[in-house]
């Protein structure tokens, strides 16, 4: 039976929107790319949600990245608040699932730098959650399989009464083998019907 319900963050409860802030900062064309290949779609940024490196070392790091893209990786850098954008959905569902008698946790990669850029605003829903673990409190990121026993340790979870719902895949292969049932996200409705599948029913 299901009791607990964990959700990712990024591509679930909000909006990871780095091309549209680019393309804002009028960063476009060839520096797009550029500036993308260097930062959001490189294996630093994987390491800029671990945060076991100073803010100023992954700065150089993503710098090094694409030297000659240098200034508009640091104008994307000085923005990055703006590309964390809250769904409309995020804060009513959750509180649906609690008033339906389910807990609900937050399991993310997610740094935290950007953290407290957004945390007031984009992760506005935070207090609503009965726990969070954030990868850059752990040292580790999904799909590392300590981030998902941190969360179950920390809160004493019965993996059997758990539901982890996430947009990528990988992050959805171990905490399958583990006991907990897996969803992944394409869209609120999809996820919906397959909680629902799960016997997990809301007062909506």
């Amino acid at each position: 039976m299901i009791k607990n319900i964990i959700l990712d963050v990024g591509m679930v409860l909000v909006d990871f929107c780095w091309a549209g802030l680019l393309h804002q900062l009028g960063i476009t064309g060839e520096a797009f790319e550029a500036v993308a290949d260097a930062t959001v779609r490189t294996q630093t940024w994987n390491e800029y949600d671990r945060s076991t490196k100073t803010e100023e070392e992954l700065l150089a790091d993503l710098k090094a990245n694409a030297p000659q893209y240098a200034p508009q990786i640091q104008l994307f850098w000085d923005n990055m608040s703006g590309m964390i954008r809250q769904y409309p959905y995020a804060k009513p569902w959750i509180t649906a699932l609690k008033e339906s008698g389910y807990r609900v946790y937050i399991l993310s990669n997610y740094s935290k730098r950007t953290y407290e850029l957004t945390k007031d605003d984009g992760l506005s829903f935070l207090p609503l959650a009965d726990g969070i673990v954030f990868s850059f409190e752990t040292g580790y990121i999904k799909p590392e399989k300590e981030i998902y026993h941190c969360l179950m340790d920390r809160y004493h979870l019965d993996p059997n009464e758990c539901v982890f719902i996430d947009d990528n895949a990988p992050n959805l292969v171990y905490p399958k083998q583990i006991g907990w049932s897996t969803i992944q996200f394409h869209d609120l409705a999809q996820v919906k019907q397959e909680l629902r599948a799960l016997g997990v029913q809301t007062k909506e």
